[in-house]
């Protein structure tokens, strides 16, 4: 028999790994599967870049790790369509925000899914303010003069949204029903209406302030309003639009939903551990603006049962379709 270099308790951990590995062909399997988060926006939006922090979050409370997948065609349409045909494991989750939900079914003639029926509501986690910008070479300063510059010129005042049916665009489309002006929507793709507020394709744009703020503190975009009810701290001097007599502007909330049938016991520990990663985040989302009270799921379910009626009202007026 030859001379083994190779302790015994060595050589049978090295053994013991040999045969896990011929046995699951391939290394030892994590405990704990991944959770799939489905988000329905793009890259560097500030939806995915708000997920993608709550995920990184979550990992560090739960030590379960989160694959976050973008599906932004069709406003989310798609990701929510992989959410609901999910096995009701806990492992597939949805990162939603309010449209998503409320004004979807409107937008869209043949939705796949019913936002009451076809999934689990977990939570709203947050809710987040949008901010008014129009770039720095546009000579606007305040509220009233943007009001009279959309009165005055023929075609109004070009504005950028991620997209026809975005939260920008209904959020826009009710301001201008609420002040009587002229606007011209130009959609774009994702983030890129900020790049084309930058270089003055269009005239304003409205975003998360996340988003926002490092061109507003360069002095390339300047903000003209805020949603919420409440000023901002960063930059106090800049009304809400509450204030302006145009509620409803720039507010949206965002949660999570799961697939149908996900047993309470999972929904339950589910939102537990996602309240803990936002409220993780608490100092940052309230420094731009975001009101974090993390809820429940039966509380999300009346919050969409309320806004459903309201865009509903307003899409069909405008005779808003997405694309």
């Amino acid at each position: 028999m030859g001379l083994s270099l190779v302790p015994d308790n060595r050589r049978r951990a090295i053994l013991g790994a040999a045969l896990a590995f011929t046995a699951t062909g391939g290394w030892p399997q994590p405990t704990t599967a991944p959770l799939h988060l489905l988000i329905g926006a793009a890259p560097g939006s500030a939806m995915d870049i708000s997920g993608r922090q709550i995920a990184e979050a979550f990992t560090a409370q739960t030590g379960q790790f989160v694959v976050v997948d973008n599906r932004p065609s069709a406003g989310g349409v798609l990701a929510l369509d992989v959410v609901r045909r999910a096995p009701p494991d806990g492992q597939t989750l949805g990162f939603v925000y309010a449209m998503q939900m409320t004004a979807a079914p409107a937008l869209f003639q043949s939705l796949p899914y019913d936002p009451m029926r076809d999934f689990t509501h977990v939570a709203i986690l947050f809710v987040g303010v949008q901010v008014l910008v129009v770039p720095a070479s546009l000579p606007i300063h305040t509220w009233a003069e943007l009001i009279s510059l959309a009165h005055e010129r023929p075609q109004g005042l070009r504005y950028g949204t991620a997209g026809v049916g975005s939260p920008q665009h209904l959020s826009m489309e009710l301001m201008r029903r609420s002040t009587g002006t002229k606007l011209l929507h130009i959609p774009y793709r994702g983030p890129a209406a900020v790049q084309a507020t930058l270089v003055g394709e269009v005239d304003m744009t409205l975003e998360g302030l996340a988003l926002l703020l490092p061109y507003i503190r360069a002095g390339r975009l300047r903000p003209i309003a805020v949603g919420g009810s409440r000023r901002l701290d960063v930059m106090p001097q800049v009304p809400t639009f509450n204030e302006l007599g145009v509620p409803g502007v720039g507010e949206i909330w965002v949660g999570l939903v799961a697939p149908p049938g996900l047993p309470a016991t999972k929904r339950a520990s589910l939102q537990a551990a996602m309240a803990r990663a936002v409220l993780a985040l608490k100092a940052d989302y309230v420094s731009i603006g975001r009101v974090v009270e993390p809820g429940t799921g039966d509380a999300m379910s009346e919050t969409i049962r309320q806004e459903t009626p309201v865009w509903r009202e307003l899409i069909r007026s405008a005779g808003i379709k997405a694309e």
